[in-house]
């Protein structure tokens, strides 16, 4: 009865193709349909254009867009525990200087690689800064921040006295050898994709960082510390945590810098407006974003050029810190115009652009 009924059956009506289309699986973007979205296709011509521009200029401006990339691996290196964990540190210039003195030694006295003194260097900027979080942890605010500038000083003035192991204040030459392995070059063009490279690698790190548990830890603590010990967040490790990346990678970039100047000096190092500039740059772009230190950094450096060459040029070149100067009165109206600094009107300006663009009206 009932198979007779199975085969008797008919459909009442026509099926509307619409309909079952609508409860067909959704096909996969195909990477032609990716690759035409801007969201793709603009960050890839702005990467070509940025990868092309040091072979268009002359070596000054090469070494502009070189302290550009440098200085935004800095403010990124920053914002982890700055911007991320809002433990405003001006005392980073400690892990810088350890980063560019390890591996300058490790070359003069050993022969060893920059390649290789950069990890080591960033190693024992992560004890340095950990002995430093036991220190100063339970501080918040401005106490903390002023600590740290402490422990900047007191390495400034272990790096200056000790010229016999250190080079005193008269500081070391980096020994020359035109080698990819010791990270010299005779010009300064091969730096600028090795800095790039190094820009790309933290970008991506503090984006998986951003999208992780620890990411969540530290901006929940960032946002309000006693709340997020309420729910079980472990404060003190999770700061020692965000510490320690942010020294590692900030001891990277003075290894990169002193293989850029091939020399070194405590005062060029360990300075406190050094450490001043690196949380400048991140706060002025924008606090806890991947891209506010990179936006920060690639508005303020050639800004901070111009300024200086203008000063120069109207007979002030002797007066000295103009750039810091300066630094503070962008500071003073960003912080009042744009609390959130210059990343919020950017982003949207961009995403306006991204609409615009073929491809950018996505369903």
């Amino acid at each position: 009865m009932s198979m007779q009924a199975e085969r008797s059956y008919k459909p009442v009506g026509k099926v509307d193709p619409n309909t079952v289309e609508s409860f067909a699986p959704p096909q996969k973007a195909t990477f032609l349909d990716r690759i035409s979205h801007p969201k793709m296709y603009v960050p890839l011509i702005g990467l070509v254009f940025l990868s092309i521009a040091p072979l268009m200029v002359n070596q000054y401006y090469q070494n502009i867009l070189n302290s550009i990339v440098l200085f935004a691996i800095a403010g990124v290196s920053w914002n982890i525990f700055g911007g991320y964990a809002r433990q405003i540190s001006l005392g980073h210039a400690i892990f810088f200087g350890i980063g560019a003195y390890t591996s300058t030694l490790l070359l003069i006295n050993f022969g060893i690689s920059p390649w290789i003194g950069m990890f080591i260097g960033g190693i024992f900027s992560v004890l340095v800064g950990y002995v430093m979080g036991l220190s100063l942890m339970r501080l918040r605010g401005h106490y903390f921040a002023i600590s740290t500038i402490v422990f900047s000083q007191v390495l400034l003035l272990v790096f200056t006295k000790y010229r016999q192991f250190t080079g005193g204040a008269e500081g070391l030459s980096v020994p020359f050898a035109d080698s990819f392995w010791m990270l010299q070059f005779s010009n300064k063009l091969p730096y600028f994709y090795i800095f790039l490279a190094f820009l790309i690698g933290i970008l991506l790190l503090v984006r998986k960082i951003e999208n992780s548990r620890l990411g969540y830890y530290m901006i929940a603590m960032g946002q309000d510390d006693q709340a997020a010990k309420a729910v079980g967040i472990n404060i003190p490790r999770v700061k020692h945590i965000a510490l320690a990346i942010s020294a590692f990678t900030m001891s990277i970039v003075g290894t990169l810098y002193a293989q850029y100047m091939y020399f070194i000096e405590p005062m060029a190092v360990f300075h406190i407006p050094l450490s001043v500039e690196f949380a400048m740059i991140s706060i002025i772009g924008g606090l806890g974003t991947v891209m506010g230190p990179v936006i920060g950094a690639i508005i303020m450096k050639p800004f901070i050029e111009i300024a200086i060459s203008i000063t120069n040029f109207l007979g002030f070149e002797s007066v000295g810190g103009i750039n810091y100067f300066l630094y503070g009165i962008i500071l003073v109206i960003v912080v009042i115009v744009l609390p959130n600094g210059l990343i919020r009107p950017i982003t949207k300006g961009y995403n306006k652009l991204l609409s615009v663009l073929p491809g950018g009206k996505s369903k």
